[in-house]
C-alpha cells in the first residue's frame, strides 16, 4: 500500500482543477451543493471524527467511476 495518495477534482465545467496529497490517516469527504459539512465534532483521544452532513440528496442515478 502507498504511504501517500493524491486527489484531484476537477471542476467539468470550467476545467478548473484542485489537487492535495494525503497520508495514511486522512481523510477526504467531497460534498457538492446542496449538501454541506454543517459540523465536525472530534474525540481525539479515540481518534474518532463524528461529520454532520446537511441537505443530503441521493441522485437516482449511478454514478460514473472513470478509469485513468
Amino acid at each position: 500500500m502507498s504511504h501517500q495518495f493524491r486527489v484531484t477534482v476537477e471542476d467539468l465545467v470550467t476545467g478548473d482543477k484542485q489537487v492535495m496529497e494525503f497520508a495514511p490517516g486522512d481523510y477526504v469527504l467531497i460534498p457538492f451543493a446542496p449538501c454541506r459539512r454543517e459540523h465536525i465534532t472530534a474525540y481525539p483521544k479515540s481518534g474518532t471524527h463524528v461529520i454532520t452532513i446537511r441537505d443530503h440528496r441521493p441522485q437516482a442515478a449511478p454514478r460514473e467511476v472513470i478509469e485513468p
